[in-house]
């Protein structure tokens, strides 16, 4: 039986994402959800119930004024993430943030201020689940460090779907995502922060964005009715970008649009180039296109491994590690800024 501690989690938030985490961090067996923090008292006490957490509250303070909670888990929409990351950490606690960090970059600037006079405690955001903590992350990244491909000059990602939007078609309950005043925005928002965690990341993250031109945002694609007044956000983006050493980056992503692509990455290099769909969801294998010792070209299929694959649950590990000093966040608050800044230009720099 292993002697190291049990971390005790207070919980912001009651949806389906909480609920997600909760559920990663008790399989770790090294988490124990001690608070639960919601507005509905109704859903807080089904959620409450489900998990068998003891406390809970409709003011997420209540939690901060208990000495034994060590981390604040804050899964709320992203208007609210802001101040309870600030008053969380000013509580003494570390903390687990979902992604988008935060509203705007000045937010996130004070918040990174804020954290700076605390530097004992972990912080964490959420924008490694999907990206760096999947074995095709780090595939892509051995091949490209070890020279396979050359000089990596371009990288082409596309993910188009049709009526596939968070509030509507998927999670239907959670209408804040149709509004940009508390969700921030549609898939340059919601999912910008994967595809950047994960492009910039298997380049080593040295690559600073120099130009963002011909940015498209698109919506009202259909007739659908969305069930809310408000519903303000983007459904369809792309957005042409060159990143320093001349790097070109096309990237697309729709939640709905007329058309249905696949989520791919391409990566061009000058002596080969990779083809997958980085989600741990999308096909298990990578394309490898190189050349053999003739110079003749081929094709490599490389099967990874993604048996017991769960993205959360290597979040949660990831998490119990950080804050055992075994390793460092895959995703530090200050990369996650960097990703949200090229968001943020984005949308400036929009037709």
């Amino acid at each position: 039986m292993s002697d190291k501690r049990t971390y005790n989690i207070g919980v912001i938030g009651a949806g389906m994402i909480a609920r997600v985490h909760m559920a990663c961090l008790q399989k770790t067996g090294r988490a124990r959800i001690s608070w639960l923090a919601a507005r509905n008292p109704e859903n807080l006490e089904k959620v409450r119930s489900e998990f068998n957490i003891p406390n809970k509250t409709t003011n997420y303070k209540d939690m901060l004024e208990d000495q034994a909670v060590d981390v604040i888990l804050i899964t709320t929409p992203p208007d609210l993430h802001s101040e309870m990351f600030m008053e969380a950490v000013k509580a003494g606690k570390h903390v687990l943030l979902e992604k988008p960090m935060a509203m705007s970059l000045d937010e996130i600037d004070k918040m990174l201020a804020f954290k700076a006079k605390y530097p004992k405690q972990v912080a964490m955001e959420c924008s490694g689940r999907h990206s760096r903590l999947i074995p095709k992350f780090r595939k892509v990244k051995e091949i490209i460090e070890s020279g396979a491909l050359g000089e990596v000059y371009a990288i082409h990602h596309n993910c188009v779907g049709r009526q596939s939007r968070p509030g509507i078609e998927y999670h239907p309950t959670a209408k804040w995502f149709l509004n940009k005043a508390i969700a921030g925005g549609g898939p340059l928002f919601d999912w910008g922060v994967y595809d950047l965690s994960f492009h910039l990341g298997v380049l080593g993250d040295q690559h600073e964005v120099v130009t963002i031109e011909n940015v498209k945002l698109m919506s009202g694609l259909d007739e659908v009715d969305p069930g809310t007044e408000i519903y303000d956000v983007e459904e369809h983006f792309m957005v042409n970008m060159e990143l320093s050493d001349g790097i070109k980056y096309y990237w697309e992503r729709g939640a709905h649009a007329n058309m249905e692509t696949a989520n791919e990455t391409r990566i061009y290099g000058t002596r080969g180039g990779i083809k997958l769909g980085f989600n741990s969801w999308d096909d298990p294998w990578l394309i490898l296109y190189d050349m053999d010792e003739n110079g003749k070209a081929r094709e490599q299929k490389i099967d990874l491994d993604y048996s017991g694959q769960d993205d959360g649950l290597a979040l949660s590990e990831h998490l119990i590690k950080v804050l055992d000093g075994e390793e460092d966040p895959v995703i530090s608050m200050e990369l996650a800024r960097k990703h949200m800044d090229i968001i943020f230009r984005c949308y400036e720099k929009a037709d």
